[in-house]
């Protein structure tokens, strides 16, 4: 792994680094020479990725969390803090998404869509906050939001809430933490590759390439690009309480 050095000494978490986006983050977070706790709901699979990370004796280590639950986040964060001496950046990544129209949507299907991506959001950023207004140096919250966080879409009525959501405690909280020299920002993705956006693409009887006809650059953007987001948004001092979108050119505000 060839190291390009811009956040070497910042220390990380990546929320739903067990596969896919997160994955790829944790990976390009240590690329740019952050030592990261990676953690997801399956712990197993977040001690894989961090063996990934430890390549060369790099920093690295793995919790278990379930972001939905207030015990679990608590002992997660202790857990980095205890093993990385610190936490200076908070990746929130951890999400879930299912596809139904409103008028066949449960009750219990909303609930699980908020709860992980929302109110999981706001657990691990509250208990990260905490020990980050303790600290000194560049401090930041990124959370990932998504395109459908900028616009709704069929189907997922329920993911946009959550995503909105999302981009609505980040301007609130930015402004709340600005005294303290933290900043905080949201990362808007669009076809990412992953399981997730494929699984997306066959309930609306889409290929990726089909899909991909509503972005201005016809690509799928990839978890490299979204941790090069996520590193200038963390060490640029003066970005606050944003919303980027790193889409291929989908929406425009």
């Amino acid at each position: 792994m060839t190291l390009i050095g811009e956040l070497d000494g910042v220390r990380a978490i990546v929320t739903g680094a067990g596969r896919g986006l997160g994955r790829g983050i944790a990976l390009g977070l240590r690329q740019r020479g952050a030592a990261v706790a990676a953690l997801d709901i399956d712990e197993d699979a977040a001690r894989s990725v961090a063996d990934e990370l430890a390549v060369d004796g790099a920093k690295s280590m793995a919790a278990g969390v379930d972001v939905t639950d207030e015990r679990s986040v608590q002992a997660a964060v202790e857990k980095v803090v205890e093993g990385l001496a610190g936490i200076d950046l908070l990746v929130n990544n951890a999400g879930v998404l299912t596809i139904a129209r409103v008028v066949d949507l449960s009750l219990a299907e909303w609930r699980r869509v908020m709860d992980v991506n929302a109110t999981g959001v706001f657990l691990m950023t509250r208990e990260v906050a905490r020990v980050m207004m303790r600290g000194e140096g560049a401090r930041s919250i990124v959370s990932i939001s998504s395109i459908a966080g900028k616009r709704g879409d069929p189907e997922l009525a329920h993911y946009s809430a959550s995503k909105f959501a999302v981009i609505g405690f980040t301007q609130a909280l930015a402004r709340e933490l600005a005294t303290h020299g933290i900043t905080v920002n949201a990362v808007c993705p669009g076809l990412v590759e992953t399981e997730m956006i494929i699984s997306l693409g066959q309930s609306w009887g889409e290929s990726v390439e089909e899909m991909l006809q509503a972005q201005a650059i016809r690509r799928p953007q990839t978890a490299e690009e979204i941790a090069a987001a996520i590193s200038f948004l963390h060490r640029s001092r003066s970005v606050t309480g944003q919303a980027i979108n790193v889409d291929g050119g989908t929406v425009f505000n």
